[in-house]
């Protein structure tokens, strides 16, 4: 007595075998049960296939002309059928051919004579399982499409016509496509110069999702001539209140009087903030500050650093995404060659794309696990 349930949309199953015999068996078999076409050698496979796809392959290996191996190569190296299940039902018993034909891809190999009800529990499950995965596939898109939709808004409203590039240069590589380093610019009326490198924990999405916060406080704070430390403190302030304890901001904050010629530099948690005047090292502004985000005060005793400025003057400021680059053997970037590749940039008026190429020479295979974005403030 056959045991499987019959199903209320039979599915489809191609089945391939030289023998007549065995043709006629499978045909009894399973045509309570699937839609089946039967095959007398692999050669007629692909034009069947073109004309209707399988959702399952019965497989002899023994056959003329093309063996059942080299035809299930065949299927697996080509995009249009490599996800086709294929189930080897053969009379080779050799533990050597039923390694060969799992490693060529198949699900499942059985040998002849098969037992009825095991053929058709193994025909369901590897059915169920193809399923599954066509739905995850499709489940997987779904979400990338939903993903990569809110991620162009995102990027979007971090973007604004506002954004100031005079004497500012940026190198930016993110690990993905939404970054959690943000580089913002904007000039006030009243001849000051606002710029912020932020980094927030982690990188991707959840990284990002603060951005155009960050993006609007600063630039409408900007336009209404706000000083930045107060923009600072009400950046720190909103942070704090919309975000999850576990997600803050690393902040980098410059304040560029142009009227006086002078920095006033805010380091929150970042890298620190490397000068040079005339190709030699000066100083670095090191952070003495918490992270944006972490409470909700922004401390008033946090003064700024003052620094006079010289025509020429050069200031690098990065996220740790530079310093956490690895070699092979896990070695970190780090900040002493952060300093000798920047001294080379400075002195040799090199292009900040010289710091990338050699972030890429120092990691070799390896992808880079954090975002990296370095600014450069040149003082006319």
């Amino acid at each position: 007595m056959k045991i499987a349930e019959l199903p209320k949309n039979k599915p489809y199953v191609l089945a391939i075998d030289d023998e007549l015999i065995n043709r006629l068996v499978l045909e009894d078999l399973l045509e309570d049960y699937y839609e089946v076409t039967l095959l007398d050698n692999g050669k007629s496979c692909f034009a069947s296939i073109a004309k209707r796809r399988p959702e399952l392959i019965l497989l002899d290996v023994n056959m003329p002309d093309l063996t059942g191996f080299d035809l299930c190569r065949q299927l697996k190296s080509h995009p249009g059928t490599a996800n086709i299940p294929v189930i080897f039902l053969t009379a080779k018993v050799a533990m050597n051919d039923e390694r060969l034909g799992l490693e060529l891809g198949a699900v499942d190999y059985i040998t002849k004579p098969f037992s009825e009800s095991i053929l058709l529990a193994r025909m369901r499950t590897h059915l169920s399982l193809s399923q599954t995965q066509k739905l995850l596939e499709k489940s997987h898109a779904k979400l990338k499409r939903e993903r990569d939709y809110i991620e162009y808004i995102i990027m979007s409203m971090r973007d604004d016509r506002r954004y100031q590039t005079d004497h500012l240069t940026t190198l930016v590589a993110p690990v993905e496509k939404s970054n959690g380093d943000l580089v913002l610019s904007a000039s006030t009326h009243k001849g000051h110069r606002h710029i912020l490198l932020g980094d927030f924990t982690g990188h991707g999405l959840s990284a990002a999702v603060a951005g155009p916060l960050v993006s609007s406080l600063f630039y409408s704070r900007a336009e209404q001539n706000f000083p930045l430390g107060e923009t600072a403190a009400l950046i720190n302030y909103e942070l704090s209140q919309k975000l999850p304890p576990e997600i803050f901001m690393a902040a980098l904050l410059i304040e560029w009087n142009l009227e006086t010629n002078k920095l006033n530099v805010w380091n929150c948690g970042m890298p620190p903030l490397l000068h040079y005047r005339n190709g030699s090292y000066v100083q670095e502004l090191k952070s003495d500050g918490l992270a944006l985000g972490i409470i909700d005060r922004f401390p008033r005793e946090n003064e700024p650093k003052v620094i006079e400025l010289c025509t020429g003057d050069l200031f690098f400021g990065y996220s740790d995404g530079v310093q956490d680059v690895v070699t092979q053997g896990r070695e970190h970037f780090g900040d002493t060659r952060i300093r000798k590749v920047l001294q080379t940039i400075a002195k040799d008026k090199l292009s900040l794309k010289h710091l990338l190429y050699t972030l890429e020479s120092y990691a070799g295979t390896l992808d880079f696990s954090d975002d990296v974005t370095l600014i450069q403030l040149k003082i006319p």
